[in-house]
């Protein structure tokens, strides 16, 4: 996701004259806000820019941030204006390596419909801040706080860009959206003590401890804290989870559309070698000794370091376990297996994901409503499922086969079809299945038994015509899609444009609304105001909350395929870890093979089958 629910708050909202009380920061200083207003009578205060670490510039940068000894100044500071996000690659069509995903460009021409006025995005490498938005009403004490992380791929995204104007004003919740390091500045590890890495992830440790030391100044409870994501921001909440970092500063969680235990959602060690030496020869650094390596790369301007290495990998959060004797790692060992550990913090958590999130990668530039050929779904099946065999050497091709072949069993359409617009369905089916249902199931199963899981499917495509623009017919609901309801969209639109939302986009917008802050009030999305049944999920009973047009009901064996669910994350594992443990065929004394191919195949059929039949 490139922007989330974004509509700048300048051009849709009125500034009222007065101001709100101002806040004494600890050990920082004294802020001043600004009222937003809407229709005159609708308000919210807001402090904008709020640093929450020292700028991670020169020495700094490569560090994890500096928030013990945070940034002071004289008087009353002015936090009625937004700081520059961080430093990112501003996408562009005609640029190759910064071309957006076809959900991000879509939802991106949405929002800047809204907009009366494009503002220009600024960017800095000084961009540790926060803003907090507060209910207009001090006489509560205690309001339940929402800290958001932004999406964007851990390369993209802005603090700044979310309006929760309708959602503080009618939910009565505190929202504070978080700046975080992205791309090389937050993700670099020379896998070692000099720079350890997941400096973007600690970045919002950082600012989760300024949270739990001030927000009581603005009328929040530091004990009822809710950690919320998107995509990237989704994978950081579930890596909270995990951490000894975040531990206690925390107390329930929401992750939208991502979560860890999603493929390729964090690096390993061994992979990133070769990065670090890839940005060694691009700036004509030495290698090693690493310390020196790092000098060398702090004396790289950084729009230099952006445009240079920031295409040389994909930058995300790393498994850092073993690098540093100074300092306790981040992520110690693979998420799912600290998970299965039951190393984590057993807090509420709400996740859930739409039912075609990557459904738009299946669009053709070329074309109407047309399908995919069966050559083309065992293609692009085959090429994601090769990425999963991790293995080194050019042996294990036969075996890999086998792996192809258990997957195109379980969803071969039966009967047998050459309509391309089934196999189109069947392949985004087995795309979510895979990406975001299995993980997501996998993740209640493995936090359920110690804390409520609340799970989510969003299949309502807006009714509104303005929402769907450009959005082929035969898409459910594409990423970044169900933040439309989530923030009230169809409320902040411009005065010309509210006409445009249908009314029953606006009603849904607050039924959802309702239940988010329920949760993050009461941790149950359904404890006042809606009269929904939406039950925990429990490993006897699974269940998802399944959003629809028609209703919002407890899914059923119809609706979801818990079936492809296990498949992914009980039986694929051993059909991988069977299919490579073999890559060349090792021979007894007397040069026989001692597992060959055929007795291979036959231990795959024979999981499969009673896979099946189970």
């Amino acid at each position: 996701m490139i922007i989330s629910l974004v509509l700048l708050l300048q051009s849709t909202l009125i500034l009222s004259a007065r101001e709100p009380k101002q806040i004494t920061l600890a050990n920082q200083g004294t802020i001043s806000g600004m009222y937003i207003t809407r229709f005159r009578t609708k308000r919210i205060a807001a402090y904008l820019g709020i640093p929450f670490a020292q700028p991670p510039i020169e020495f700094r940068r490569f560090m994890p941030p500096e928030f013990t000894d945070l940034p002071q100044w004289e008087g009353v500071r002015n936090a009625t204006i937004f700081a520059p996000d961080c430093m990112q690659s501003d996408p562009k069509k005609e640029d190759v390596q910064n071309t957006l995903k076809k959900h991000d460009d879509l939802f991106m021409k949405l929002l800047e419909s809204q907009m009366e006025d494009k503002k220009k995005r600024e960017y800095s490498e000084d961009c540790l801040y926060l803003n907090v938005y507060v209910p207009d009403d001090f006489k509560v004490e205690g309001y339940p706080v929402l800290v958001w992380f932004h999406g964007g791929d851990f390369v993209r995204g802005s603090p700044n860009s979310v309006n929760p104007f309708h959602m503080v004003l009618k939910q009565r919740v505190i929202f504070v959206s978080v700046a975080y390091r992205l791309g090389i500045f937050g993700f670099f590890s020379t896998i070692d003590n000099e720079a350890s890495g997941n400096f973007g992830l600690l970045d919002q440790v950082a600012a989760l401890t300024w949270v739990k030391n001030n927000i009581e100044s603005f009328g929040g409870d530091p004990e009822n804290v809710c950690i919320m994501g998107h995509d990237a921001g989704a994978v950081s909440v579930t890596l909270h989870l995990i951490s000894s970092y975040s531990a206690g500063l925390f107390q329930k969680a929401i992750a939208m559309s991502g979560n860890a235990l999603s493929p390729e959602s964090v690096n390993i060690a061994r992979k990133e070698v070769v990065t670090v030496d890839k940005v060694a020869v691009a700036f004509s650094c030495f290698r090693k000794p690493t310390y020196q390596l790092l000098d060398c790369l702090r004396r790289v301007p950084d729009q230099a370091l952006l445009d240079i290495a920031g295409p040389v990998t994909d930058w995300k959060p790393i498994v850092d376990g073993g690098f540093s004797n100074i300092t306790s790692p981040f992520i110690p060992e693979m998420p799912e297996k600290l998970f299965k550990d039951e190393i984590f913090s057993p807090v509420p958590l709400l996740a859930g994901y739409t039912n075609m999130e990557d459904g738009l990668l299946l669009e053709k530039d070329d074309s109407g409503d047309s399908g995919i050929s069966q050559r083309e779904f065992d293609s692009m099946r085959e090429e994601i499922i090769l990425a999963d065999i991790t293995v080194d050497n050019s042996s294990c091709f036969t075996n890999q086969h086998h792996i192809q072949d258990t997957v195109a069993f379980f969803y071969k359409p039966i009967p047998p079809t050459t309509n391309e617009t089934i196999l189109r369905k069947l392949f985004v089916d087995f795309y979510t299945d895979k990406t975001h249902g299995a993980t997501t199931y996998h993740l209640a199963k493995l936090i359920s038994p110690h804390s409520p899981v609340f799970l989510y499917r969003f299949d309502l495509k807006p009714f509104s015509d303005i929402a769907n623009e450009g959005l082929p017919e035969w898409i459910g609901v594409p990423h970044n899609y169900d933040l439309i309801f989530t923030f009230g969209m169809p409320y902040l639109a411009l005065p010309e444009d509210l006409s445009k939302w249908d009314y029953r986009d606006k009603s849904i917008s607050e039924i959802i609304m309702r239940m988010w802050s329920n949760f993050v009030w009461h941790s149950n999305p359904t404890n006042s105001g809606v009269i929904i049944d939406w039950h925990a999920f429990e490993v006897e009973r699974p269940g998802y909350l399944i959003i629809n047009r028609a209703n919002f009901t407890m899914s059923t064996p119809e609706t979801v395929n818990y079936k492809a669910f296990e498949f992914w994350t009980d039986f694929y594992p051993k059909v991988v870890e069977i299919g490579t443990k073999c890559c060349k065929e090792v021979l007894d004394d007397s040069g026989a093979t001692i597992l060959s191919s055929k007795i291979l195949r036959s231990l795959i059929l024979l999981y499969l089958f009673s896979f099946l039949l189970s």
